[in-house]
């Protein structure tokens, strides 16, 4: 037990040798909330065969305290390294540093399968772990501290430091000019982590996006055929199986982390309570065509799976007159989706506010199923714009959606687009998913202070809460009881989103400190202006200006939450 809290094993702290098996009795006062550590000396210790754990060097691991478990894994060394204290999101803060994907397995037990993702990310740890001892000199020389993240992290095998990459070739080198029409496509996908480092799948590829399709560097969106090469991949750069993807690429923002801060945030456990599912994304480099086009964050798109939001989907006969299913619609101010003589996926509310129909999209809806989800939606509209009115609504999913959103300042999300709701059958197991629930997150990269219009490179108001345009929330927040359960939300939520940031923007930011180079070399517009009211040279400014903002921002919003008095006079 580490007492004196340097990250070493002193000869006055209570230790003890484990027995076979790795099971160990130490005797320490109970109050004490001191580290805990293991030496595993080289020449001394029995690893366990069944783990491939290494036999010729020596390491340190730890656990932050007995809170955090005593059981002494890679995993549990890596939560002592970030320094947080134990809380709900330890595990997603591990995960975070070592750039695993949302939902990878952190433990490290009998259960892990020898060949997971999990298990293929602790031996790396235990490698860093090993190589970080040896070349400080030895054990004495190598203490487990907060400070001495860095150093380590700078010690872990190509498998942990090194990002992922997507080689896509057209065919035909054909270039893609179109957001509608799709090109064949070779991807070759290179992780270092992965169960086979380098896979190769066939698929297509086209444009996507809408202010930032027709950028230097454009957006895409990806799909891999399903055939014998896809059926022998178990994932995609460790994310859930699935043929559709998008490729995003935050030119607009400097930092290159404000969606993968965002919507990884959304899927943790500060949120995942009142957000079913969130995107997951990781950052890639991308080649194409011969052409390094530099840093993107592949990520899940937003679609009916039983891997992404699984809701019921319904039968596309219109014999079957199925409408009582899952449903996925857009704020969208452009209205840009189907409309034609015989379906139309385009509704302008009565109060103004323009939504497409998402999914089903106009391949697989029918007119019934199209007329239900617009009848649902102007009857959810009419209730929440008359008193007591919000019983169609899943009121936790629309107040977490909000103060994420608010915290970010995202100015797309006052009802403008990239606002998506969804809801399913009346059948789901869940009575909150039978109502119309906010999300899933979606577009970021002109949030958190980077753009010169809207005030939006302000930390001081609330934006999100705001009825400058038809906006559902701004009226809801009339409703005291959803205003006093949104502020509830806050103040339970709010050491564990500063806790997050504090953690996960070095870990994402130092993740890309070498591609961030090669990205910028190939798009030099750092000290550039595009859309960001704030100007920096420096890669490491733009990381700063996020962090600095949002933390900021909390301070601010913790004012205008404080009551509901204080939401009155500061938000509305």
């Amino acid at each position: 037990m580490d007492i004196d809290r340097s990250g070493i094993c002193d000869a006055s702290e209570p230790q003890v040798r484990t027995k076979s098996g790795g099971n160990y009795e130490l005797s320490a006062p109970k109050d004490l909330a001191a580290p805990l550590l293991a030496e595993v000396a080289a020449g001394v210790a029995t690893p366990d065969a069944a783990f491939g754990l290494p036999t010729v060097a020596s390491y340190r691991m730890g656990t932050a305290s007995r809170a955090h478990g005593t059981d002494i894994t890679p995993f549990s060394t890596v939560a002592l390294l970030i320094g947080q204290p134990a809380s709900a999101i330890t595990d997603d803060l591990v995960r975070n540093q070592l750039g695993l994907p949302a939902g990878t397995d952190v433990g490290w037990d009998a259960a892990m399968q020898a060949s997971s993702l999990g298990h293929r990310a602790a031996l790396a740890v235990i490698a860093g772990l090993a190589t970080y001892a040896s070349s400080s000199g030895g054990l004495s020389a190598a203490p487990l501290t907060r400070s001495s993240l860095a150093t380590i992290a700078a010690n872990f095998p190509p498998a942990l430091a090194d990002l992922p990459k997507i080689d896509i070739a057209t065919k035909g080198g054909a270039p893609i000019v179109s957001r509608e029409e799709y090109v064949d496509a070779t991807y070759v996908l290179t992780d270092p982590l992965g169960a086979t480092s380098t896979v190769t799948l066939k698929g297509k590829i086209r444009g996507r996006g809408h202010s930032t399709w027709g950028l230097p560097k454009n957006p895409y969106k990806v799909q891999f055929s399903n055939d014998a090469a896809y059926a022998a991949i178990t994932d995609v750069m460790g994310m859930k199986k699935q043929r559709n993807w998008a490729l995003l690429a935050d030119y607009f923002d400097r930092s290159l982390i404000r969606n993968k801060l965002a919507l990884s945030l959304g899927s943790s456990a500060a949120f995942r309570d009142g957000l079913r599912w969130t995107p997951s994304g990781q950052h890639v480099e991308v080649t194409l065509n011969g052409d390094y086009v530099g840093v993107y964050l592949l990520t899940e798109d937003i679609r009916l799976d039983p891997a992404r939001l699984d809701l019921r989907k319904m039968n596309s006969s219109v014999a079957a007159a199925d409408v009582d299913g899952g449903y996925i619609v857009e704020v969208d101010a452009r209205l840009d989706c189907y409309k034609g003589a015989d379906l139309d996926l385009q509704l302008t509310t009565p109060r103004g506010v323009p939504i497409c129909i998402d999914t089903p999209d106009e391949d697989a809806a029918t007119p019934a199923q199209i007329a239900f989800i617009k009848d649902f939606l102007m009857n959810a509209e009419t209730a929440i714009y008359s008193a007591g009115g919000l019983g169609a609504v899943d009121q936790i999913s629309f107040a977490d959606w909000y103060l994420l959103q608010e915290l970010f300042r995202n100015v797309d999300s006052m009802f403008y687009t990239s606002v998506f709701m969804w809801k399913d059958g009346s059948a789901a197991a869940d009575p909150r998913h039978r109502a119309l629930n906010l999300g899933p997150l979606w577009d970021f990269d002109r949030s958190a202070g980077n753009v010169d219009y809207n005030n939006g490179w302000q930390v001081e108001g609330c934006w999100v809460a705001k009825a400058q345009r038809p906006n559902w929330l701004a009226e809801m927040f009339k409703d005291p009881q959803f205003l006093a359960l949104t502020l509830a939300r806050w103040h339970q939520k709010r050491d564990l989103i500063a806790q997050y940031l504090d953690a996960s923007i070095p870990a994402f930011s130092g993740r890309l400190a070498s591609a961030q180079v090669r990205n910028f070399e190939r798009w030099p517009i750092l000290g550039t202006h595009l859309t960001n009211y704030y100007t920096f040279a420096t890669y490491a400014e733009e990381v700063n200006f996020v962090r600095d903002y949002l933390k900021a921002r909390m301070v601010w919003l913790d004012r205008a939450y404080a009551s509901p008095e204080a939401f009155e006079q500061l938000c509305r």
